[in-house]
C-alpha cells in the first residue's frame, strides 16, 4: 500500500451551505458499559466520509469528563496550533469530525454549537449511561414552542440505544425499583429508542442472544436490533434514518418487527397478524393495535383520544389515573407511532412524551403501505382498559 493510501485525504472544498439548512442530530444512550464510547471513538478515528460533531457530554452533567479526555487522548485529539492542548471545547479532526466536550448546560451549549453551523452534516450528542432520552428528544424535535429557536437549525434525526449483550439481559430485568413499579433508566432508554445496536454478541451464546433480543421487543416492539461487536456498524443504519419524518418500516404487518430471523429463533416466523398486541415487563407496557382505514371524524376522535392520553394522562371515559409511587402519572406514553390511512390518504403518527404529531406522507413514501394501519404506545400503564378503548375509537 503507497503512503498516500495510508493518509487521510483532506476534506473535499464543498459550498457554503445555505443559512436556513437544518442539521440532523441523533441522540445516543445507553447503559452504563454497554459501548457508547467505543462507538464514538470509532466515528471520530475512521475514514467514513461524513463531517460529524460528537459531543461526549451530557448536557448540565460532568461526571463524564475524565472518562472524555481519556477518549481523546487516546486517539491524539489536539489543536492544530498547540498539539499539547487536550482541553479544547472544539477539536476538529483530521477525518472531517468535529469532537466536542460540552460543559454547559440546556439550550445554551448548542447554541454555542451552532455558531460552527456549515462545519458538519450531523450531530451526536452521546448521553451519560443513567439518562432518560425522553426530555431530550423533546427539546429537539421540530414544534411551534422551538419553530423560532434551536429548532430552527437542528432537526431529531433519531434515538439510538447500545444495549450490552452480556448483562442487558439481567440489567432489564432487575430495572425496577423496590416496590415494583417505577421503571428503571435502562428500560426507558429501549423504550425510548429508534434503534437498538445489541453490542458484544461475540460473548454470549446464540440462546442467550436470542433471549435478550426478544426481551428488547417487549419493551419496545418496533425498533429494529442490529448484532455488533465492538461498535461496528455501517453508519447508514445510525444517520439519516429519519425516524421522526419517514414511515417507518417496522409497522408493516410482517411478524415480529425489527428482527433479523435466523436459525436461534425461538418462535413462529408465519404468525398471522393479530388485532392487537399487549406486552409488559417491569412496569414497561407496548401495546399494538391495528388501524383500519379511518374517515376525518374518525380521526378527530383519534386526536381527542390522544390529547387525554397524552396530556391528561388517562382514556377519555375514566378520570385521571393515580399517581406512581414517585410521583409521575400511573399511565403514561413514551413513545408513540403509527400509519394509516384516511379517506384515502396516508398518515404517519410520532409522539415523545406529551408531544405528537400527526401528518400526511407523501405519495412517494407509501409504496407497499398497506390501507390497514398500525399504532403503537409504550409506556406504562398501557392495561387492557387502555386496550379497549383505543380499539373502540378506531373502529367506531
Amino acid at each position: 500500500m503507497s503512503d498516500f493510501e495510508d493518509e487521510i485525504p483532506a476534506l473535499i472544498e464543498h459550498k457554503e451551505e445555505p443559512a436556513d439548512k437544518v442539521v440532523p442530530l441523533t441522540i445516543i444512550c445507553g447503559f452504563l458499559g454497554a459501548g457508547k464510547s467505543t462507538l464514538l471513538k470509532r466515528i471520530l478515528t475512521e475514514r467514513h466520509g461524513y463531517r460529524i460533531a460528537v459531543i461526549m457530554n451530557e448536557f448540565g452533567d460532568t461526571a463524564d469528563i475524565e472518562s472524555n479526555q481519556a477518549i481523546a487522548k487516546a486517539i491524539n485529539v489536539s489543536s492544530p496550533d498547540d498539539p499539547s492542548a487536550s482541553s479544547e471545547e472544539f477539536l476538529e479532526l483530521a477525518n472531517g469530525c468535529l469532537c466536542c466536550s460540552i460543559k454547559d448546560s440546556g439550550v445554551a451549549a448548542m447554541e454555542k454549537l451552532m455558531e460552527k453551523k456549515g462545519a458538519f452534516d450531523h450531530i451526536l450528542l452521546e448521553t451519560t449511561g443513567l439518562a432518560d432520552p425522553g426530555p431530550i428528544a423533546s427539546m429537539f424535535w421540530h414544534n411551534e414552542e422551538y419553530a423560532t429557536g434551536l429548532g430552527r437549525d437542528i432537526t431529531l434525526d433519531g434515538v439510538i440505544c447500545v444495549v450490552d449483550a452480556v448483562f442487558g439481559k439481567r440489567q432489564m430485568e432487575e430495572d425496577h425499583s423496590s416496590d415494583g413499579i417505577n421503571i428503571g433508566e435502562s428500560l426507558r432508554q429501549i423504550a425510548g429508542s429508534d434503534v437498538i445496536l445489541l453490542n458484544k454478541v461475540d460473548l454470549v451464546t446464540p440462546e442467550h442472544l436470542a433471549e435478550t433480543e426478544e426481551l428488547i421487543h417487549k419493551v419496545n416492539p418496533v425498533a429494529p436490533i442490529h448484532r455488533t461487536i465492538q461498535g461496528q456498524i455501517d453508519l447508514k443504519h445510525l444517520l439519516g434514518i429519519s425516524a421522526f419524518s419517514r414511515p417507518p418500516p417496522e409497522l408493516s404487518p410482517s411478524t415480529q418487527p425489527g428482527h433479523v430471523h435466523t436459525a436461534d429463533c425461538k418462535h413462529e416466523h408465519d404468525e398471522p397478524e393479530k388485532k392487537s398486541t399487549h406486552y409488559e415487563i417491569k412496569g414497561i407496557s407496548s401495546l399494538q393495535v391495528a388501524c383500519p382505514p379511518l374517515t376525518q371524524s374518525q380521526l378527530d376522535k383519534f386526536d381527542e383520544w390522544l390529547r387525554a392520553v397524552l396530556w391528561e394522562n388517562h382514556i377519555p371515559e375514566e378520570s385521571p389515573s393515580a399517581s406512581s409511587a414517585d410521583g409521575s402519572p400511573a399511565l403514561q406514553v413514551l413513545r408513540c407511532k403509527g400509519t394509516f390511512v384516511v379517506n384515502g390518504v396516508h398518515h404517519i403518527l410520532q409522539g415523545v412524551r406529551s408531544m405528537y404529531d400527526i401528518s400526511e406522507l407523501d405519495p412517494s413514501q407509501t409504496m407497499g403501505i398497506p390501507d390497514v394501519g398500525k399504532v403503537v404506545l409504550i409506556g406504562k400503564g398501557l392495561d387492557d382498559n387502555v386496550r379497549r378503548s383505543l380499539e373502540t375509537v378506531l373502529n367506531s
